[in-house]
């Protein structure tokens, strides 16, 4: 019997590419006197063609992003400063979320959020877009040291739960840091494929929603 529900936040909690679609046209405009003869589109395009799918961390990113731009490290600096300062509020939950984790909640499961990043950035976002208050538990890799996809970080957040791994799924959109990382530790592994797809280099999921409005009836079959 599942006893609690898991997630991912970028991607899936929060629909971050479109927040970054947000952020960048505010922050090119705002630091535009900093970045001299770069135009909107070699900015966006080169900071996408970087950051692979967030899994860079913005302080290596923005390094890179100037040094590419032919701009000064001093720029890079403040770059990121903006950003860790400024992007969280962007955020905004992806489309049926906080309804989708209201209703785990009404039916007597736990939630938690489980996120590889920064501690500030992550939980400014996950205010912003009152998953705080929608969830039991929030795991930070930052906080505890540990990132997805290693097992343990997965098994300490159903230990906070007091739940056992094999009661617990987990969603997430990144095939092998949620997916995988949640069934080596004995959870069951959920792709939520609502803004990505799964690559055809890997056997398919055995578990996948396209929607949050799927995850419930998941859970109830499983049962």
């Amino acid at each position: 019997m599942i006893k609690a529900a898991m997630f991912d936040l970028d991607e899936t909690l929060i629909d971050r590419r479109a927040a970054l679609l947000a952020f960048l046209p505010d922050q090119f405009k705002r630091l535009e006197d900093q970045l001299k003869d770069v135009t909107f589109q070699n900015f966006q395009e080169t900071f996408f063609a970087l950051e692979k799918k967030g899994l860079v961390d913005k302080q290596k990113l923005y390094p890179r992003l100037v040094a590419a731009l032919g701009v000064s490290d001093d720029c890079g600096v403040l770059l990121l400063s903006d950003f860790q300062r400024r992007y969280p509020h962007f955020a905004r939950p992806s489309i049926g979320a906080l309804e989708m984790l209201a209703a785990l909640r009404r039916h007597g499961l736990k939630t938690a959020i489980i996120s590889n990043g920064h501690s500030d950035v992550q939980s400014a976002k996950i205010e912003i877009t009152r998953l705080r208050d929608a969830v039991d538990l929030v795991v930070i890799s930052e906080d505890v040291g540990l990132r997805k996809p290693d097992a343990r970080i997965f098994q300490l957040a159903a230990e906070r739960l007091g739940v056992a791994p094999a009661s617990c799924i987990f969603v997430g959109d990144n095939p092998e840091a949620d997916v995988r990382g949640a069934e080596v530790a004995g959870i069951r592994g959920v792709f939520y494929a609502g803004g990505t797809s799964w690559p055809d280099t890997l056997p398919s999921p055995k578990y996948s929603v396209g929607s949050f409005a799927e995850v419930l009836p998941l859970i109830e079959a499983l049962a």
